[in-house]
């Protein structure tokens, strides 16, 4: 378990304070199923220490990637270095896995539900992010599709 700590010129709950806010989210809808609601207002107002998981966790739920946090933390306290995606690479990839996994598996019954393409969409885009990762593999037809869906919505 690595705990992310801050140091007296990191203000990490307060950067993801203002990105939950600008991304419209409550602070019950951020927290959900990660920590409590005085855990989250106490880690926003740098009060407290949160482990990389639940941070991790937080940032799905007001849907920042972690690479964008870090970034936008860095030009907060004008540090400009780049971020070092190897350090967490592991972890990361196995929860966009895992993440896909579940949304495609959701997207993809409820297209053969209904029928509406949007969620057939949503089915390929979580496809190809597991494609990414040499776990599944987008046919040709399905590109096509994606294509065909695309450029009518595009014109």
């Amino acid at each position: 378990m690595h705990i992310v700590r801050r140091r007296d010129h990191d203000r990490y709950g307060q950067t993801f304070k203002e990105l939950r806010i600008a991304k419209g989210v409550s602070l019950s809808n951020a927290a959900k199923n990660v920590v409590s609601k005085s855990f989250l207002s106490r880690f926003e107002r740098d009060q407290s220490n949160i482990v990389f998981d639940k941070l991790y966790r937080l940032l799905l739920n007001i849907n920042f990637s972690v690479e964008e946090f870090v970034y936008i933390n860095n030009q907060r306290n004008n540090r400009y270095q780049p971020f070092h995606y190897e350090d967490t690479k592991d972890y990361v990839d196995q929860q966009i896995i895992e993440n896909s996994n579940k949304l495609g598996k959701y997207y993809y019954q409820r297209w053969i539900n209904n029928q509406i393409e949007y969620d057939y969409v949503n089915f390929l885009k979580e496809k190809s992010i597991m494609e990414k990762h040499h776990i599944a593999k987008v046919s040709q037809k399905e590109k096509q599709f994606l294509y065909n869906y695309l450029f009518a919505k595009e014109t």
